[in-house]
Parts: structure tokens; sequence; C-alpha cells
């Protein structure tokens, strides 16, 4: 039997109680307790959190610690050095054997994942769209056509990566606390306060996005530690939101940055701090972060950027999605039962 875990819940988020599945022929003998089938004990789970563990197969166990990121990590962590890897997901039709279908199955196992609320009902009509087109198996799923922006949609399970630039002092960390509704990120009134790239998972009506604030650059910042960190983010996402000051902001983007922007990948021009008067360019998007009128501004702000992540007729197609894409579990590594 080959031994290894998974994660069953979000690992990019926190929530009340996190799924860990161990697949361990003798789960004693690393230290857990081994329920019977079909029962549910209260357990020590290691030295790290009091949880529950249960036994719905004879196969696994599932672990279901607190769900804070960090208690995961740690359990996930000790699993490994105990010889048990990490590993991809046991077969769902084994998991959910309710499911109707091989594709119900792995929908469950989709909604078990998906980072946004906005997922759920777009993959609770996945199967019977399958079904409609005569498919009820992945594999035989292969050669049709699936709706025409199946990419955009899988951003509703991963969460896509949006990099906030800018010249510093900019408002760009009061933007993402304006987006988030507390103080995630520092705040002053002092060229280069977020020395480091600030991430933090953000609700853009229904879809979650990981926004990620870089350092304020502008002609004054000679290449260095600033320069890297924000390279590096702005390579790896998918959206760019650039904020442009009020005022003698250009908006000109500095070359070192625009030349770290993936070909295809869209950039918004976002006016902060608009109830300080005209900006010198033009930008997208106006938002008075000090206006009594802000959450107007910011809910314009989030559907423009929902809507270019994941366009309305993308939700909307009546096609079926090929939503497992989305995993990062393939489906065709899973042996059948």
């Amino acid at each position: 039997m080959r031994r290894f875990h998974s994660i069953e819940t979000p690992t990019h988020s926190p929530g009340a109680i996190a799924m860990i599945r161990v697949a361990h022929p003798d789960p004693a003998s690393i230290g857990l307790v081994n329920p019977e089938i079909g029962s549910v004990r209260l357990a020590q789970l290691f030295d790290i959190d009091g949880g529950v563990i249960a036994r719905w197969d004879a196969d696994s166990i599932v672990l279901m610690p607190h769900g804070g990121v960090a208690i995961v990590r740690a359990i996930s962590q000790r699993l490994s050095e105990l010889g048990v890897p990490i590993g991809d997901a046991p077969d769902p039709r084994a998991v959910y054997p309710e499911a109707q279908s091989e594709i119900e199955a792995w929908m469950l196992l989709a909604m078990a994942r998906a980072a946004s609320p906005g997922a759920i009902d777009v993959l609770l009509d996945q199967p019977a769209r399958w079904k409609l087109a005569g498919i009820e198996n992945i594999a035989d799923a292969a050669g049709y056509t699936e709706t025409s922006d199946g990419a955009s949609l899988n951003r509703l399970i991963t969460p896509p990566i949006v990099a906030a630039v800018g010249r510093a002092n900019v408002g760009k960390s009061t933007l993402i606390n304006a987006l988030v509704g507390e103080q995630v990120a520092l705040v002053a009134d002092m060229a280069g306060t977020t020395r480091d790239h600030v991430g933090v998972l953000v609700d853009l009506g229904g879809l979650v996005v990981r926004w990620m604030d870089t350092p304020g650059i502008d002609e004054r910042i000679k290449d260095g530690e600033e320069i890297e960190l924000a390279t590096r983010v702005i390579a790896q996402a998918d959206l760019i939101v650039q904020c442009i000051d009020s005022g003698d902001d250009p908006g000109t983007l500095d070359p070192r940055l625009s030349g770290a922007i993936s070909a295809g990948v869209p950039l918004v021009r976002v006016g902060t701090r608009a109830d300080l008067g005209e900006h010198a360019c033009s930008v997208d998007v106006r938002v008075s972060l000090g206006q009594a009128d802000r959450s107007k501004n910011i809910e314009t702000l989030v559907a423009t950027l929902n809507e270019i992540l994941i366009p309305q007729s993308a939700i909307d197609d009546p096609r079926p999605w090929r939503f497992w894409d989305g995993l990062s579990v393939d489906p065709t590594t899973i042996a059948p039962r």
C-alpha cells in the first residue's frame, strides 16, 4: 500500500476545520489513533493540535485539526518526516461513493478545494451539463469541446494572482485595506513603508484572488531588493493593477517593471486619491479612498477586475467546463477502482 497524505481542504486560506487524508496501513505506528471503519474519534494530532480522526474506508483515515494555515502546514510536515509524504488525492469515487458518476465525484472534490464562493453554483451544474452531452467519465470528455473560457473558470478553484504596482506612497496599501475591509498592510505617509510584498486573499464579488502589494518603485529607486521583489511578483501575476496618484504622477510604469509583465497579462490603471484632484494621465478606474462614497468606488473597481479575470460570458456559457484542469490532481493518474 502506497503511503501518502493529501490536504482535502483549500491550502491557501484558513478555515474553521481542515481535512488531511492519510493513507497508511497502520496509523498507530506513527502515533495516530486508528478508528474502525465508520467511526470518529477525538484525538491528539501529534503534539501540534487536538482534533478529530475519522475512517470512512479501509485505505485511509482523515485528520480534522483546526483549519489555521500554520497548523495544517505543521501536520503535513510531521507526516512527511514520518515517511508519509504529501501526494495526490485518492480516487474521488472512493472518497465520495454517493456520487452518481465519476464526473460528479470529481465535482465534489473540486468543491472541497475551490477557494471562491462563486465556484459553487457553476460546479454543481457540471455533472448535469456533461451528462446532457452523453459524458459521465473524464476519459470520454477528452475530445469534447468545452466552454470557450475554461481557463478563466479555473480561477474559481485556484486564486489568481493580482499584483499592485506603482510609485512609492500612492495609496497601494490603503487600497488593499479598503478591499479587504481591515488593515492588512502597513500604511504611512513615508516612501518605502512596504519593504516586502504583502499578500492577502481578497474576495472580489465571489472571486477570491491573491492580492500582492509590491514595494513602491519610482525613478529614484536604483536596482536593488525592491526591484527584485516587485519583478518576481509581477512575473507570476494574472493581472496587474497600476496605482497612479493624483497630481504629478505621470502614470509611467518603470521599464524594469513593465519588462517583467508576461505577454497577454492585462493591466488596469487605477487612479487613487481622486478626492485630492484630477490625475495627470488617463486611468481606467478612479477611487476616492478618503471620501464617504468610497464603497461605490471600490465596487466599481471590484466589478472591473472581476470581469477581466472571469468574464460574465464565461459564467453564463451553458457548455460544460473541464473543471478538473483547475485542480492540482491529474485525473488520468488515478487508477480505476
